[in-house]
């Protein structure tokens, strides 16, 4: 009996979770010591529409 392979990801995908992984960590941190530069972002609010 030979011994069972392990299916191994390829490593583009591995590269690639890593970097989402460590975006969302380098967001978080940026977050807590910067508060004030995403205070001043543009979410997309509602705004009233001007009457002409």
């Amino acid at each position: 009996m030979e011994p069972q392979k392990k299916n191994k990801p390829n490593s583009l995908v591995l590269i690639l979770f890593a970097l989402i992984i460590l975006m969302v960590i380098i967001y978080f941190i940026l977050v807590l010591f910067f508060p004030t530069v995403f205070d001043l972002m543009n979410t997309g609010e509602l705004q009233p529409v001007p009457d002409k």
